[in-house]
């Protein structure tokens, strides 16, 4: 755990006003969870994160589509965020998670330097904004053909029903198959008799 905190507490450094905020809730537990990641401690009078026993008294969970939806530079929607526990703090902390981007020009400008840091941003903002959304969509677009029009793909409905389809189908042959079982026996007997 103490890895997730540290890249927890590494993200809030990023966002000093988040942190700040965050320190508004000094002493309350939390977690937050993004399957199958998951961190959980305190939060310190300065705003951070830390270990600590206990269950969590609010947890925010994600699912993996408000993190695509993050890197999409989009709100995610509402089912794609849970909260559990005390509502008002999970609440919170679900609006201020919402604020947190991490900036990895300013990690990779350690490590290369500011102009080649600059430089791999810029190449990433090209892959991931417009044209990163345009794919986006068109990937979106290309599935949902794939589902509704030509049908490559199932929709999880569909797939739920005939999942359905063959569980009834299979008691009915388990029946059927008893039943003939019970004929037989029956027929033997019969035989056995005459």
């Amino acid at each position: 755990m103490g890895i997730q905190i540290a890249a927890f507490n590494h993200l809030l450094n990023q966002h000093p006003a988040v942190r700040a905020e965050l320190a508004a809730h000094a002493g309350r537990r939390i977690a937050v969870a993004l399957p199958p990641l998951q961190v959980a401690g305190v939060l310190t009078d300065e705003g951070w994160l830390a270990a600590c026993e206990g269950e969590p008294e609010a947890t925010v969970r994600l699912k993996h589509a408000a993190a695509l939806a993050a890197v999409a530079g989009r709100d995610p929607a509402l089912n794609d965020v849970q909260f559990s526990g005390d509502a008002e703090l999970a609440t919170a902390v679900g609006r201020l998670l919402g604020r947190l981007q991490w900036n990895a020009a300013e990690d990779l400008s350690r490590l290369v330097g500011d102009t080649a840091a600059q430089r791999a941003e810029t190449l990433a903002r090209g892959l991931l904004g417009f044209k990163g959304q345009v794919a986006w969509r068109l990937a979106a677009n290309w599935v949902e053909h794939l589902r509704e029009e030509t049908p490559v793909l199932a929709s999880r409905r569909l797939v739920q029903g005939f999942i359905a389809e063959v569980d009834a189908l299979r008691d009915d042959a388990g029946r059927l198959e008893k039943r003939l079982a019970r004929l037989r026996a029956a027929l033997q007997q019969e035989q056995t008799k005459a």
